[in-house]
């Protein structure tokens, strides 16, 4: 079965809105031969249901198609286990959400973090909480519930004594920016945490990272700024990457968007450019350089996981952090399965795993916040 154009995906969604209108065909895809590919994967699809009956409701299914559009809610799988990617298009606009009704909703992540004061207060800072404005010295933290942002200013701060550590920490199931003295912007990941200084020194600019973020770093060519993750040093001056170092990942991984970031490690040092990432595999002692794709490192930034041929259980601690579950494993040989997709964060996690067990042979029952992934027999 051929793959289905990426390009297509923006031209069904709106050909319904278009459909009183002569509505042209995506890319290489004439009409007639859409529709006629649409139909065979249908056909194909129920065949592989074992004889379950649907019907075939073509407007119902463009319904659906301007439905998921007008929200924004965008959920795509592509199993490329076996060799060949399984066309997913036809299942998911019309056949009915396959056990849609029995999966309890597991909420999605929200804006929330704790903010660890050198002093020793603990400050909690949640979506639609209190806003904080706290002063001490100079320092100014200034706290935006509604966006998930936390304003850190300490140039007013008596740069004698001693410069003392706060820590921003985010949860499982939750995601916060910090916005540094430097104009740098921090985008903290779930179960993450940034230590940072009270002021930045004027030989460097240092920040302490545990899991993952995302950093937009305010050019000066004269202070460095520094994210250290263990035994991994990333120095850049001014430039935007992620890192992904948790703990409980078999891989750490450096992403740059744009300029050059250089990356120590005992002893090591290797330069990067734009497109380009630096794995170190603990598991098997290595240490790479390669050219990617960066949003597929960077998306859920903007809301989003992009999958591109990504190990099932890769994938799957992704969506454990964000959604705050735990996944269980019938059958390892899952794991390894590869998939390709486009997950909207702020949609109930019952969305993808319905899609997938349309889509494949996996199966998942969901108790409480625990997911039990297997085989279908």
């Amino acid at each position: 079965m051929e793959n289905f154009p990426e390009q297509s995906w923006e031209w069904l969604a709106g050909l319904w809105q278009r459909k009183q209108q002569r509505a042209s065909a995506p890319p290489d895809m004439p009409p007639g031969e859409l529709t006629s590919m649409l139909r065979e994967q249908f056909l194909a699809r129920q065949a592989a249901r074992r004889g379950a009956r649907h019907v075939y409701d073509i407007e119902r299914a463009w319904k659906r198609v301007a439905g998921r559009q007008a929200r924004r809610a965008t959920v795509r799988w592509t199993g490329v286990a076996a060799g060949a990617a399984a066309v997913l298009l036809a299942a998911f606009l019309l056949v009915p959400r396959a056990g849609e009704d029995r999966l309890p909703a597991i909420v999605p992540g929200t804006t929330k973090a704790e903010l660890w004061l050198a002093n020793g207060e603990v400050i909690p800072l949640e979506r639609h909480g209190e806003d904080h404005r706290w002063k001490e010295k100079g320092i100014v933290l200034d706290n935006d519930t509604a966006s998930g942002r936390l304003r850190y200013d300490a140039t007013g701060s008596d740069a004698g004594g001693e410069n003392r550590y706060h820590t921003l920490r985010v949860p499982r199931g939750g995601e916060y920016q910090l916005d540094l003295p430097d104009g740098t912007r921090v985008w903290i990941n779930s179960r993450s945490s940034a230590r940072f200084p009270e002021r930045f020194g004027d030989s460097s600019r240092d920040i302490y990272l545990q899991g993952e973020a995302y950093f937009d770093v305010a050019r000066d060519e004269r202070v460095p700024f520094r994210v250290h993750t263990g035994d991994q040093v990333i120095t850049v001056t001014g430039t935007r990457f992620n890192v992904s170092a948790y703990d409980d990942d078999g891989v750490w991984r450096a992403t740059l968007v744009e300029g050059n970031i250089r990356v120590e490690e005992n002893g090591n040092e290797v330069t990067l450019r734009p497109a380009e990432q630096y794995v170190l595999d603990r598991e098997q002692g290595t240490r790479r350089v390669e050219r990617v794709d960066a949003a597929l490192y960077t998306s859920w930034v903007d809301g989003r996981f992009y999958f591109k041929a990504f190990a099932f259980e890769e994938l799957a601690r992704k969506l454990e952090r964000w959604y705050d579950f735990r996944m269980i494993y019938t059958d390892e040989s899952v794991k390894g399965r590869r998939f390709t997709g486009l997950v909207n964060k702020h949609e109930p996690i019952e969305h993808a795993l319905s899609l997938l067990e349309m889509t494949t042979d996996i199966q998942f029952q969901v108790v409480d916040k625990t997911i039990t992934v297997k085989r279908a027999k």
